[in-house]
């Protein structure tokens, strides 16, 4: 079996790990799997002073990445000891450093390479694909990444590049619905960037006591006391993720997710994993999990229009980075009237079909992302 070392971030992400941990029935893996950081921490652990102090380490480490990306190209040092007799470098959006192994990275969008800094990409983009160039192969998170990182750079890349959409288990057979009420769920930090705002009026004016809303997120108070008196809404902070695929998704029906900004979204495939019909906004990889009519409904874009990238309608919200793309369109607060409408006529929609959507999002899941899908292109990738 091919020895293959995974980078692995100090601030990994679930899918990360949940890479390394599927990738053990395929290949050898050098990391030590046992060890690794759990996939989400629990906020009610955490006592105010370290929540403080974590605020503010994670508001300069802010800082700090935003005024690198607009002068580095995304490298990270690779531990030489535990990967020394690897076969195999695997890297998360950034080219090894200290290291002579062949590598493999995976993008969600080809900015990852300067920090998501589309500026950077531009000044850097000849250094960026003499490195990229040297990758064994590039794994792409999604079609609409593909097809983005051909158009930046040219068709010689295609013998490289595969998609691999992230490992995910059917979750489904875990479900415990209550037919007599319709469950919705937002889950997402940064809520005036996912459309929250525009969610809350929506269903808000929604006069149907056999719905619900729960909102998973870091809203603040004075929203929430707005909507105090609507007892269908619940609001409830950042949860483990052995808590919402245990206890919280598998009472859901409908996944709404109005995002302005998004890359992949993994809640996105979560959601599919469980059956949910999906109410998304159209961006970048969306419509791969959400099919308009199919499995839900794929509402337009508030402020962007599709834009063709090598021969594909894309939805390009990534020509920013997520705080320049606040900063431009979201800072003043405005509340998109259009967004609004569009979620209150698809929640409106759903209640007669939701049913259909969920049976769809099974199929559309076991067809396209299924773990056993997962494991073959895997080994396809590594040549195992």
């Amino acid at each position: 079996m091919k020895k293959i070392y995974f980078n692995l971030r100090n601030n990994a992400r679930p899918r990360m790990i949940d890479t390394i941990k599927a990738a053990q029935q395929d290949c050898n893996v050098l990391n030590r799997v046992n060890n690794l950081l759990p996939c989400a921490k629990n906020s009610k652990n955490s006592n105010k002073k370290n929540s403080k102090l974590s605020r503010i380490v994670v508001y300069l480490k802010s800082q700090i990445i935003y005024y690198l990306s607009n002068i580095l190209i995304h490298k990270q040092n690779v531990d030489r000891s535990s990967s020394y007799n690897a076969d195999l470098v695997y890297m998360w959006g950034a080219f090894p450093r200290c290291s002579n192994k062949n590598f493999i990275i995976e993008l969600d969008n080809p900015y990852v390479l300067t920090y998501y800094s589309y500026w950077n990409f531009y000044k850097n983009k000849n250094k960026l694909k003499k490195l990229i160039d040297k990758a064994y192969k590039i794994v792409c998170l999604s079609e609409a990444c593909k097809n983005h990182l051909l158009e930046e750079f040219d068709n010689n890349l295609l013998g490289k590049i595969s998609i691999l959409y992230p490992y995910m288990e059917s979750n489904y057979q875990r479900n415990t619905r209550n037919d007599s009420i319709i469950n919705f769920i937002f889950v997402g930090l940064n809520y005036r960037l996912k459309g929250v705002i525009e969610l809350l009026e929506a269903f808000h004016d929604i006069k149907n006591d056999s719905i619900r809303l729960t909102l998973i997120s870091d809203i603040d108070e004075v929203i929430k006391n707005k909507y105090r008196l609507d007892k269908r809404i619940i609001f409830l902070p950042t949860q483990s993720r052995e808590k919402l695929f245990c206890e919280i998704y598998p009472k859901m029906d409908i996944l709404i997710l109005p995002s302005f900004y998004e890359s992949f979204g993994v809640v996105l495939l979560e959601a599919l994993s469980f059956g949910m019909g999906i109410i998304a906004v159209n961006n970048y990889a969306v419509p791969e999990m959400v099919i308009n009519d199919y499995n839900g409904k794929l509402l337009k874009h508030p402020i962007l229009t599709p834009e063709i990238i090598n021969n594909q309608q894309i939805v390009n919200c990534v020509k920013m980075n997520n705080r320049d793309f606040f900063e431009r369109y979201l800072a003043n607060k405005e509340f998109y009237e259009n967004l609004y409408n569009d979620l209150k006529n698809a929640i409106n929609d759903s209640l007669g079909i939701y049913k259909i959507w969920q049976r769809n999002s099974i199929e559309l899941f076991e067809k396209k992302f299924s773990s056993n899908l997962w494991h073959q292109r895997f080994k396809e990738i590594m040549g195992v």
